[in-house]
């Protein structure tokens, strides 16, 4: 073989070298960009249930003049013994976020285009359908409408078109329907536990933006049981309960 024929072949070993190394290169980034999410499926009771929400700064959340009238209302009442001011003792709906941060489990079923919640609190259901848009003028709902999206490994929901007949805490915090919420769930390395962040934007209700944190364990094998919240009031009232 010459020395030209030499270098030819070699010149096209080392290209079809370059060329495998991009196609390989290409071949990782498309399956990186196309990676599974975490699965977020099971059973997850909440870490030490909060009965008054405060910021992750360990603050009061800052409300408004007119929100704080109402809150002082709440616990004013609340010392008294007097809860009518609470939905959740006539069984209605408690609203987000405390549904997510009252003391009874919630199952999640993931979906790649849907992400349910099955709450054992009176069986309540919640969809956020992912990468959907969020209605531009919704009718006011307990729950709200939700939409999902990943940003990288934690799950993103945000919700809008809340009612303003419940409240954000045990404690009586109020909200009004402009009422924005965004919630961040990722999980542990072990996928064991669950962090969560819940960022309240309601400028009618509070001065600023403000955030409250959750933790999570999951409970593998635990099975949602039927409970209904009517049956409870029944009972308590048989009792000779209030």
């Amino acid at each position: 073989m010459s020395g030209g024929s030499v270098v030819r072949a070699g010149l096209a070993r080392l290209g079809s070298l370059r060329v495998g190394i991009l196609v390989t290169a290409l071949g990782a980034g498309i399956g990186a960009a196309h990676a599974a999410p975490p699965d977020f499926s099971g059973v997850w009771f909440v870490v030490h249930p909060p009965h008054a929400l405060t910021t992750v700064e360990g603050t009061t959340p800052p409300l408004t003049p007119d929100a704080r009238v109402i809150y002082e209302q709440h616990l004013a009442a609340a010392a008294r013994g007097d809860r009518s001011f609470d939905g959740m003792t006539r069984c209605l709906p408690p609203g987000l976020p405390r549904l997510m941060l009252v003391n009874e489990p919630f199952e999640i079923l993931q979906h790649p285009k849907v992400i349910y919640f099955i709450f054992q609190l009176n069986r309540l259901p919640r969809r956020a359908y992912v990468d959907e848009q969020l209605p531009t003028d919704p009718d006011p709902l307990w729950l709200g409408y939700s939409v999902a999206h990943w940003d990288g490994d934690a799950l993103v929901i945000d919700s809008t078109g809340f009612n303003d007949l419940t409240l954000l805490d045990d404690a009586g915090l109020p909200h009004s329907e402009s009422l924005r919420l965004t919630e961040r769930y990722e999980l542990s390395g072990d996928g064991k536990h669950m962090h969560a962040l819940f960022t309240i934007d309601d400028p009618k209700s509070y001065t600023r933006p403000w955030t409250v944190k959750a933790e999570y364990v999951k409970r593998p094998g635990y099975e949602i049981p039927e409970e209904f919240c009517m049956d409870k009031l029944r009972n308590k009232r048989r009792a000779g309960n209030p």
